[in-house]
C-alpha cells in the first residue's frame, strides 16, 4: 500500500514553506530517507510559460527553492530541468522568478531536449 502525505501551507512565503516540507516528508521516512549525501536530484517545475507565479501556470519558485534547499540540507545536490512548450528552461525560469532563486542557490539548469 502507498503511502501519501497531505500537508496546508498558507503561504508561499519561505519560512513557512521550510515548515511545512519536513513534516510532509515524515511519513515517507523524512527527506534523508529518499536523498543521500551526493546524490544529483532533478527537480522538475513545470516550466510551461514564462508566467509571473501570480497566473498558477508553473510551480511556485519559492516551493521550488525551499525544496532545493531541503535536498541541500540533506547533502544532496539539486538542479532543475524541463522541456517548457513555449522558449527554453532559463527564459522561462527567467520570466517567471525561478532563475534568480536558482542562482541564489548554485542550482543548475538543464534544458532537456526530446520530440516535440
Amino acid at each position: 500500500m502507498a503511502t501519501v502525505s497531505f500537508q496546508t501551507c498558507s503561504a508561499y512565503e519561505p519560512a513557512a514553506l521550510d515548515t511545512v516540507l519536513p513534516s510532509l516528508l515524515q511519513p515517507l521516512g523524512g527527506l534523508a530517507a529518499i536523498v543521500k549525501p551526493g546524490d544529483r536530484v532533478l527537480l522538475k517545475p513545470n516550466l510551461l510559460t514564462g508566467a509571473r507565479p501570480e497566473r498558477q501556470c508553473t510551480t511556485h519558485p519559492q516551493l521550488v527553492a525551499a525544496v532545493a534547499r531541503q535536498v541541500q540540507a540533506v547533502g544532496g545536490k539539486p538542479f532543475l530541468g524541463d522541456s517548457p512548450a513555449f522558449g527554453s528552461a532559463v527564459g522561462v525560469a527567467r520570466a517567471n522568478g525561478l532563475w534568480q532563486l536558482a542562482q541564489d542557490l548554485n542550482m543548475p539548469i538543464v534544458e532537456f531536449q526530446g520530440d516535440r
